[in-house]
């Protein structure tokens, strides 16, 4: 089995939707008052579809074409109003639309090629919307103390296991394997990320014309720190 379709057939039981995510989103655009939201990197559609059932018209989009099958798969069977679409991060040109926010969850925008792609593809999440909602693992926490694996998820199906190896380049090989234990199989697969310190990111942001309005270390609206397990960045656009 191909590492990204088993990913994708199984990631809703590796990464199921928690409390807290769902009701920091909740909280999010009742308080912002957000009725349309373009979702980047959006997976098997799990937020996109939580967003949708609090009547925000809602744009998934993702790079891979497994993600994005599941996800129309999921909205045909919850009978919801999110649509889905392929695109990547680094080129929106063929959205068109205008939408009150962006949401970019899940570490998606560590797949950033380095700190100029990372001011191209902000630039373009401000192009398309006046809020913006971030979330990616807290970097400064990860390279501060050079966190080589994450913790091991097991579900009663699989175990999912998480390493990293540092480059000289500053960026980092996440390597991914699932062992499935009824059949003995084993896929594996490996993403370059850049790691976003936060100082890097809050640079980023107002370089691009965002105003930075909260910093959070997890869905739990818990303040920022460098053992946090995330970094969440609430952003304002100021500019065009």
């Amino acid at each position: 089995m191909d590492f990204y379709r088993a990913l994708s057939e199984y990631y809703d039981e590796i990464f199921p939707l928690k409390k807290a995510q769902k009701e920091f989103l909740q909280d999010y655009i009742k308080r912002e008052s957000l009725s349309s939201i373009l979702d980047i990197g959006c997976g098997t559609g799990t937020f996109a579809l939580e967003l949708s059932q609090n009547g925000v018209n809602v744009l998934g989009v993702d790079l891979s074409e497994e993600m994005v099958e599941i996800s129309k798969r999921k909205a045909l069977e919850k009978d919801s109003i999110a649509s889905f679409s392929v695109a990547d991060m680094r080129d929106l040109s063929d959205i068109k639309e205008q939408f009150d926010g962006i949401v970019c969850l899940g570490n998606t925008l560590a797949h950033v090629l380095g700190e100029n792609d990372l001011k191209q593809v902000l630039t373009q999440f401000r192009d398309r919307g006046n809020h913006l909602l971030l979330q990616i693992v807290n970097y400064d926490r990860i390279l501060a103390k050079q966190v080589k694996e994450l913790p091991i998820i097991k579900t009663s199906n699989l175990t999912f296991y998480r390493s990293y190896m540092y480059r000289l380049d500053g960026r980092i090989d996440f390597s991914m394997k699932i062992e499935f234990p009824d059949t003995n199989e084993v896929v594996s697969g490996v993403n370059l990320l850049f790691p976003l310190k936060l100082d890097i990111l809050k640079s980023a942001l107002l370089d691009t014309g965002w105003e930075i309005s909260g910093i959070w270390g997890n869905f739990d609206h818990e303040p920022w720190t460098k053992d946090s397990p995330a970094t969440v960045i609430e952003a304002k656009c100021v500019s065009r």
